[in-house]
């Protein structure tokens, strides 16, 4: 973990009423330890996908603002779709630049104003046809998931609400002085690669407070993450994982950040994106 800057982890959701559900966690990283400041739902005053979407701009340039232009936001939904799929839809030239041109791009064409995100991620379902993950799923083996659309749904929500911030994403930009870093990360990767534990949702067949008080643990010995008991009750007892997600996307960007995100492969294509964690698995040393 690094010894300065502020780092926020989003779990994201794509239900409606999605300001309801996301949630986010900031880290303070300090020399020797790094402390759960805030564990909150930001976009609870204007739960709508429509009003997240208005609202993502303004709300990093505010907690970029408060952290003293020295702020990493990690979100853990895809920026990108696959090369295969962006080829298909025709987006590859602005996907090659970033999410924030592809945001555009697909929003223009699928969300006119006052268009619905479910049915803009039916149309553009009814275009690819079946998934394709990207290089960097497969990297960090993500599971797509369940339901038609559902996957697709997240991530074009996603990449439409970053299209107007004004931020660096990774690896498309380098990382400015002052200016907002965002990265995607996948908070199932961490407890997977740190403690050989998975499926500590309630819905996961395995999962229950016990795994997600493990991970607590293993956060606690492993990244020096400080936190209250209050926090830690929540995190536990939330059983749809997204309070805990939330603070592990936030470990995942501080742990990318510490090595200067220097972490994809030379065969990724640039317009997928990657995935960024921990910079190794710590079983391999």
């Amino acid at each position: 973990m690094p010894e300065r800057g502020t780092f926020v982890g989003v779990a994201w959701s794509a239900a409606q009423g999605a300001g309801n559900h996301i949630v986010a966690a900031r880290l303070h990283c300090e020399p020797e330890r790094a402390r759960l400041s805030r564990l909150w739902r930001p976009f609870q005053q204007a739960p709508a996908r429509r009003n997240v979407i208005e609202r993502m701009a303004g709300w990093l340039a505010e907690e970029n603002r408060a952290a003293d232009r020295r702020l990493t936001v990690g979100f853990d939904f895809p920026f990108s779709l696959a090369e295969t799929h962006l080829r298909q839809l025709g987006v590859l030239r602005q996907a090659i630049s970033g999410p924030a041109a592809l945001g555009r791009a697909l929003s223009e064409r699928y969300l006119p104003a006052g268009a619905d995100v479910g049915a803009a991620a039916d149309a553009v379902r009814a275009e690819l046809g079946r998934d394709q993950p990207r290089s960097t799923d497969c990297y960090r083996a993500v599971v797509p998931l369940p339901g038609r659309a559902a996957s697709l749904r997240r991530a074009l929500f996603g990449i439409v609400a970053l299209s107007g911030a004004e931020a660096a994403f990774l690896p498309w930009d380098e990382p400015e002085a002052g200016r907002t870093t965002v990265v995607e990360v996948h908070p199932s990767h961490l407890p997977r690669v740190l403690a050989g534990i998975c499926g500590y949702r309630d819905g996961d067949g395995k999962g229950r407070p016990a795994l997600r008080a493990a991970v607590l643990r293993t956060l606690r010995s492993t990244a020096r993450l400080r936190f209250e008991m209050e926090e830690a009750a929540e995190m536990v007892g939330d059983g749809t994982g997204a309070t805990l997600d939330a603070v592990l996307g936030a470990v995942a960007a501080a742990s990318a950040s510490q090595g200067s995100f220097h972490q994809v492969p030379h065969d990724v294509p640039r317009s997928e994106g990657w995935i960024y964690s921990v910079p190794e698995e710590p079983w391999r040393r």
